[in-house]
């Protein structure tokens, strides 16, 4: 087992329309934008809360397990010739998140690839600060509408 770092070896992709969550196949893959170049970084938290569940029987606080998701976020790089991310997410655009963590950033999606799927709608598209001796940025943050697929095969 090798432990490797995010840096070169993940594919993200913004497809427009995926039929089956479980299933994307190649072509709707293909049909979206491959945002990973203008990528810093991209956060899918799936926190959970828990449930206050003590009765006075005990002095123990019990918990039970309660909801979990949370909104995707990422900060991304602006681009002066190609802005392709910036013009892709707008406040309200629906469309899938595909994440394959493994095989290269620029390696093209096949058939039997492992990924995440995550419905959203973009819920805010922020300039990023504007300071001295640093690249300009924007940040996305987007409600997951649907509970993920963690464990998608491409068809």
């Amino acid at each position: 087992m090798s432990r490797v770092i995010a840096d070169g070896e993940v594919l993200i992709n913004f497809a427009p329309t995926i039929a089956s969550v479980a299933a994307p196949t190649t072509t709707e893959l293909t049909a979206g934008v491959d945002i990973t170049p203008f990528l810093s970084s991209f956060d899918t938290p799936l926190d959970g809360d828990a449930v206050d569940s003590s009765d006075l029987s005990s002095a123990f606080n019990k918990t039970v397990a309660g909801t979990y998701g949370g909104n995707i976020t990422a900060e991304m790089y602006r681009d002066d010739t190609a802005d392709t991310a910036w013009t892709t997410f707008d406040r309200s655009v629906e469309g899938y998140f595909v994440i394959r963590r493994f095989g290269g950033s620029g390696v093209a999606w096949t058939i039997a690839d492992s990924a995440e799927v995550y419905h959203v709608r973009i819920i805010t598209k922020s300039p990023g600060s504007l300071d001295r001796n640093s690249v300009q940025m924007f940040n996305v943050d987007a409600a997951v509408l649907d509970e993920p697929e963690l464990a998608a095969v491409i068809a």
